[in-house]
């Protein structure tokens, strides 16, 4: 939303950049994600927004391509075994 060469965050840009990494995760339900998109689809800094996290997510997603070592892991695996179980 804007108001002549500044971009004005409301509270429906607020709402839908809160909930946009749920929307790329996949996360929302139908009703919450169509909301978003028609958003999306009306306001220019929020979609722009949304292709920066598109972008950078790829980004992060090719070039990290290597595993953890296998005692890391098991290191990783037993706290977060530890976290859930107390």
């Amino acid at each position: 939303m804007e108001t002549g060469d500044r971009p004005q965050c409301s509270d429906e840009c607020r709402e839908a950049l809160r909930r946009l990494g749920a929307l790329l995760d996949g996360e929302l339900g139908e009703v919450t994600q169509a909301k978003l998109e028609h958003h999306l689809a009306d306001c220019e800094p929020c979609t722009e927004r949304r292709d920066f996290e598109e972008g950078f997510r790829e980004l992060v997603r090719r070039g990290c391509t290597d595993e953890a070592p296998p005692d890391l892991r098991a290191r990783i695996l037993s706290q977060l075994d530890e976290i859930v179980t107390g």
